[in-house]
């Protein structure tokens, strides 16, 4: 009983002396609440969805950045037999944007970021909405991930 007390001991010690010490995600969601997202209506209904769920917007009076968003998609085909059938389309998602000082009634950067997303056709009209959907969510991400950084970037100058 006392050898199992004392390898216990042992093991315990040896793995709180290691040196690790766990790493912390630093969140700060502190500049994301200054930020209010104006998003186009031009924009196409998938892509406002798809933007107002990922993007965190704070009320218009609370913000003390804007940024007004401009969503254009493209789909064009990649892979073409030779009977004139296509198995692969490629969807592009434009994302122009502007942020503006909403205390100095400034604009501080007007930029655009992109997004791509290949997908494969199938036999099912309804199966090919679905994964040309799914493409388009998947490039509006990736977009919208680089609109994020570069929108941080500036504003923390």
């Amino acid at each position: 009983m006392l050898k199992k007390f004392i390898s216990i001991i042992f093991a315990s010690q040896l793995f709180l002396s290691c040196g690790f010490t766990p790493t912390l995600k630093n969140n700060n969601q502190e500049i994301d609440t200054l930020i209010h997202y104006e998003i186009n209506p031009e924009s196409s209904y998938v892509a406002r969805k798809i933007l107002n769920a990922n993007l965190q917007s704070v009320d218009k009076d609370k913000a003390k950045f804007l940024t007004k968003i401009t969503v254009k998609e493209q789909e064009s085909a990649v892979n073409v037999e030779s009977s004139g059938s296509v198995n692969e389309y490629k969807i592009e998602v434009l994302i122009s944007f502007e942020i503006f000082d909403m205390l100095n009634d400034v604009m501080l950067l007007a930029s655009q970021s992109r997004g791509f997303e290949n997908y494969d056709v199938s036999s099912s009209e309804y199966t090919n909405s679905l994964i040309q959907k799914e493409a388009l969510e998947r490039a509006l991400i990736a977009g919208i991930q680089l609109m994020n950084i570069i929108i941080q970037s500036k504003i923390t100058e």
